[in-house]
């Protein structure tokens, strides 16, 4: 095994040794102290008194991050899209290896005389690191193929919210203009009112005063109830669809170890008794075509029999 793939193994499959996963947790626990040193290093007071040692954490943190982008470029290349110069370019255009040159990129800049608000807000980025975490990695992958299968409603429900809020904005801008001028002055400002009150926000910085005024935002209040429960009923729905269908796609893939068949009849949360023992296992499986019987993973608890 080169040394490009144990660099591979160490970054990019961390379920495959225990130094790996050690790894790992390391850098997502540097990712956690980085993102809170940042937060502390806003608080005034805290920074004026702290401020050394805020330095000195990031001092160390940082650089780390930089190499193990640089380890992760050339573990890239383990892979066959990414070898050689134009690969190592194409693994550099990708979202996480964006994400992770972005969120080192300002202690670079600013270390070499370039400190201006924008670069300074793009260390916030660091807390997009955090999604390299497998199982996020997954949820986000779901939740695009959410997104992606219900498009179509959420583009028709955004095009009639959008349709709404004008038309509100032209009748409340009529109503109030005459009694409010200097809160409802025009159309447009009368919009963030008709967002504010279709969401059910409501900031208190506009509000109607007239009687037509009240009636109008009362009803849309009642209307904007229905327009949050909407997207939020479809969303549920197709992410319960979602979860069934990879369920059933995982069951499908489940075969038996022994003989192939897919017929399977598996068990959660199983407790099994043999040599005066109780042992409980996490889920056993049994073909029911050849009765071979495993067990997946198991909670190591042994309860001697009372």
């Amino acid at each position: 095994m080169t040394l490009q793939d144990k660099l591979f193994i160490l970054f990019e499959e961390p379920g495959r040794s225990r130094t790996s996963f050690i790894v790992n947790t390391i850098i997502y626990i540097l990712i956690i102290v980085s993102i809170i040193n940042l937060m502390l290093y806003s608080v005034d007071p805290i920074r004026e008194k702290y401020g050394y040692a805020l330095d000195l954490v990031r001092n160390i943190v940082m650089p780390i991050f930089i190499v193990e982008y640089l380890l992760r470029l050339y573990a890239s290349g383990k892979l066959a899209q990414y070898k050689g110069i134009m690969g190592k370019f194409k693994y550099a255009i990708t979202p996480y290896a964006i994400i992770d040159l972005l969120s080192i990129l300002p202690y670079l800049l600013i270390n070499t005389g370039f400190n201006s608000s924008f670069i300074r807000s793009l260390r916030l980025l660091r807390i997009f690191r955090l999604f390299r975490v497998k199982k996020y990695a997954i949820f986000i992958q779901l939740m695009k193929k959410i997104l992606s299968n219900m498009k179509e409603e959420l583009i028709v429900l955004l095009f009639y919210t959008v349709v709404i809020i004008i038309i509100l904005s032209f009748i409340i801008f009529e109503v109030e203009h005459e009694a409010q001028p200097e809160v409802f002055t025009n159309v447009f400002q009368t919009m963030w009112w008709a967002v504010a009150t279709l969401t059910t926000v409501g900031y208190g910085d506009m509000f109607p005063i007239t009687a037509a005024g009240k009636a109008i935002t009362t009803i849309i209040t009642i209307l904007g109830i229905g327009f949050i429960a909407i997207p939020g009923g479809i969303f549920a729905s197709e992410f319960i669809a979602s979860i069934e269908e990879e369920k059933k796609k995982k069951k499908n893939e489940f075969k038996c170890l022994k003989c192939g068949s897919k017929e399977i009849k598996s068990f959660s949360n199983a407790v099994v008794e043999y040599a005066s023992k109780k042992h409980s296992y996490d889920e056993i499986n049994v073909c029911s075509n050849c009765h071979f019987t495993w067990m997946d993973m198991t909670n190591d608890e042994n309860e001697e029999e009372k």
